[in-house]
């Protein structure tokens, strides 16, 4: 049988009535005070007991509102016990709880999800306040900057103080483009902020992206444009002089076979029509090599083990190597990439002869290649040669630029190309003294 709220406290009522009674009796009629002691003390308990039993409504709507402020919603009540206005109210209290915890359910899901997208996403996301306490850092500008933790925005001063900088200086709804050197690697970020209040406080927004890949392609793109009209305008020009010098060379030399010319005149117009026909050569040659980086042969992808070819490349430029400490190790050794291997090999092969270069002059030149297909196939070539100058790293990329005498400028171009056709990135990092590496990643 259910208990009954209502008659639990006429009961405890009538009960303190008839001890109430019973000590007025003992004590005023019939005088026997140690009866009217011992009912006096019952009647105590049982008025405590009342105010203890009437007052647990008043700890349950304690103990509700308490969990609702510490956030347990696991807190349930009986809807069983004490009557149908007792029960209805705890009803009320374990919907309302219900209503809390989906709430907050909900809220906690939206939270992950957030969470999971701003990890997701390849743009580095930071988030700091007035004091530039940062609340938030993604895990793409953690890898973009090397850097696992960052509390607040003076950390970011060590490592480079033009983004510091850049940071604080950009305003809402702003871009910048910020030029940087990590770990001996240069970045081209593009920066954007934005910014917004919650509960009152100030909160700065800032995006980076590294755009040095889209700014490298848009570059080539131009110059491969540039090349092209050159080379025709070039040929255009060149070609009917070259074959005009030389008709006018065979015609000079029959007549001087003749005899019908003097001899001076004869050689003045030979040595010329010779200079002519020689220098219009060295231009269609020099036109024809740089025409070489806008008509790279669309590449025939198929599996490639690169142990095999990087074994290929080593046995071709052994006699280049035998002077050289030259070493290939390998993450794990069946790595296998998609690829055009006569692509690949001229990129590898162009890198390796410029590290031999490089090495000329030094006491124990060193050549390593380290190979590792954990995310993607990474092939790094590195040297320990003198190092590229850092006012000049930027640039050794860009058609035309060289720093070897008699270098047509055009090989680590060409070889930029052929890995973007592979929809990868060949980067350089290089420390002066020290040497060089060439990254390739596929």
């Amino acid at each position: 049988m259910r208990k009954s709220f209502r008659y639990n406290v006429i009961f405890r009522v009538l009960l303190i009535t008839a001890l109430l009674a019973m000590l007025i009796y003992f004590f005023l009629v019939s005088k026997n005070y140690l009866r009217s002691t011992y009912f006096a003390i019952f009647l105590i308990v049982a008025i405590v007991e009342f105010i203890w039993y009437v007052d647990r409504t008043n700890r349950d709507f304690a103990a509700f509102l308490l969990a609702l402020l510490q956030n347990d919603f696991t807190t349930t009540f009986s809807e069983t016990a004490k009557g149908k206005s007792f029960n209805e109210l705890h009803s009320a209290f374990n919907q309302i709880t219900q209503k809390f915890k989906t709430i907050s359910s909900e809220k906690e899901v939206q939270h992950i999800y957030l969470e999971s997208l701003v990890e997701h996403v390849r743009v580095g996301i930071l988030s700091y306040d007035e004091k530039e306490k940062v609340h938030l850092m993604n895990g793409a500008l953690k890898n973009l900057l090397q850097k696992s933790q960052l509390l607040y925005l003076k950390g970011l001063e060590g490592m480079d103080k033009k983004l510091l900088k850049a940071i604080r200086n950009i305003k809402p709804g702003e871009n910048k483009l910020v030029k940087i050197k990590i770990a001996n690697q240069l970045l081209q970020l593009s920066l954007h902020a934005s910014e917004f209040k919650l509960h009152g406080q100030y909160f700065k927004l800032v995006s980076f992206q590294n755009i040095k890949n889209e700014l490298d392609a848009n570059e080539m793109d131009a110059w491969q444009k540039l090349i092209r009209v050159l080379t025709h305008e070039i040929m255009n020009s060149v070609t009917p002089i070259s074959s005009l010098s030389s008709t006018l060379y065979d015609i000079i030399e029959k007549e001087n076979r003749n005899g019908t010319l003097d001899q001076p005149t004869i050689q003045k117009v030979l040595t010329g029509l010779d200079a002519v026909k020689s220098r219009s050569a060295g231009l269609q040659s020099f036109t024809e090599a740089y025409r070489n980086l806008t008509q790279i042969p669309p590449p025939h992808f198929k599996e490639v083990r690169v142990k095999d070819m990087l074994e290929r490349i080593e046995t071709l430029l052994k006699p280049n190597l035998e002077n050289i400490g030259f070493r290939i190790t390998y993450a794990k050794e069946d790595i296998r990439v998609i690829a055009d291997t006569d692509l690949l090999d001229q990129v590898i092969i162009n890198i390796i002869k410029n590290a031999l270069e490089a090495l000329e002059e030094s006491e124990h030149p060193e050549i390593q290649i380290a190979v590792d297909g954990r995310d993607k196939v990474k092939i790094t070539i590195t040297d320990n040669g003198p190092g590229i100058d850092e006012d000049k790293i930027d640039q050794i990329f860009v058609p035309f630029f060289t720093t070897k005498k008699g270098g047509s400028g055009i090989g680590l171009a060409l070889s930029k190309q052929i890995v973007r056709l592979h929809n990868g990135t060949l980067q350089v990092e290089s420390v002066p003294g020290q040497g060089t590496s060439f990254i390739i990643e596929l």
